[in-house]
């Protein structure tokens, strides 16, 4: 098989060694490779990945990008509006959106049902949108999701936000009144190699039991880091991406893995860390 990540920077990805992992366990030979795309390159270079490749995975900036090229959305991936996941087969290319499958690991993980509780999502990005559609799924009372310039964020983005009773405010107005139930970074604000950074203060983090990050490089962000000083269960990025590998593997391959492959691919990758 011939597998491989799109993207705009893909340094830092941890995703082959997920896959090496995955297929060695299922005994298929296949590669799996990194597949860094200018934006100016996306018209061009899509295209022709969809015909050399048996699958691959959509990350910053492509989940929503990736879509025109598609002949067809799974279920979760049209109602999130965004594809992290694309099989090719019989000449029918199909997207998928794992992250909502990694994302709800996640937040179980650390016992944050935000069923009838008030839940901040930073960012508006392809990936926030699968964390709101979870946290919606789940029954959240209330998602505010704050953008660095919220005047500026599209319609279409406007749209899905307000289909889910999501709204969106300025980090200004987060600072002002922080707190709520569970907070949840979807920017690269702190990834690697610009660790000293965070996307809130420490006293917005602070103001939640439950914080999760996205990020996975570091395995501790600042933003972590002070909310769990603060005395919050916390949570990075690494099931999200453990989760969402296997999810991706079980639909180009046809088939499913052990229950345990996710921890067992978690203990994997903090090794690399």
């Amino acid at each position: 098989m011939k597998l491989g990540l799109i993207g705009e920077v893909l340094g830092h990805s941890l995703s082959p060694a997920i896959h090496r992992h995955l297929l060695g366990a299922a005994g298929i030979r296949g590669t799996y490779e990194l597949i860094e795309i200018p934006r100016a390159e996306t018209a061009r270079r899509i295209p022709e990945l969809l015909a050399s490749l048996d699958g691959f995975n959509v990350t910053i900036p492509y989940k929503t990008e990736v879509i025109p090229y598609l002949d067809g959305l799974s279920e979760e991936a049209a109602r999130i509006g965004a594809v992290n996941t694309v099989a090719v087969r019989e000449g029918r290319r199909l997207g998928y959106n794992t992250d909502y499958t990694g994302f709800f690991r996640t937040v179980d993980a650390i016992g944050a049902d935000p069923a009838g509780k008030d839940v901040v999502v930073l960012g508006t990005g392809g990936a926030s949108r699968a964390v709101i559609q979870c946290l919606y799924d789940r029954g959240a009372a209330h998602i505010a999701v704050a953008s660095r310039h919220p005047e500026a964020v599209s319609a279409e983005f406007r749209d899905f936000a307000a289909a889910r009773g999501a709204e969106l405010i300025s980090y200004e107005a987060l600072a002002e009144t922080p707190g709520g139930w569970l907070l949840v970074n979807c920017t690269p604000c702190g990834m690697y190699p610009r660790t000293e950074a965070s996307p809130v203060a420490a006293e917005t983090a602070q103001a939640f039991p439950k914080v999760i990050d996205i990020i996975y490089n570091p395995i501790e962000t600042e933003l972590l880091r002070a909310a769990r000083e603060g005395g919050a269960d916390t949570a990075n990025g690494l099931r999200m991406l453990a989760a969402q590998g296997v999810a991706a593997e079980e639909i180009w391959l046809g088939r499913t893995f052990p229950e345990d492959t996710v921890e067992a691919l978690i203990k994997e990758l903090e090794g690399l860390l």
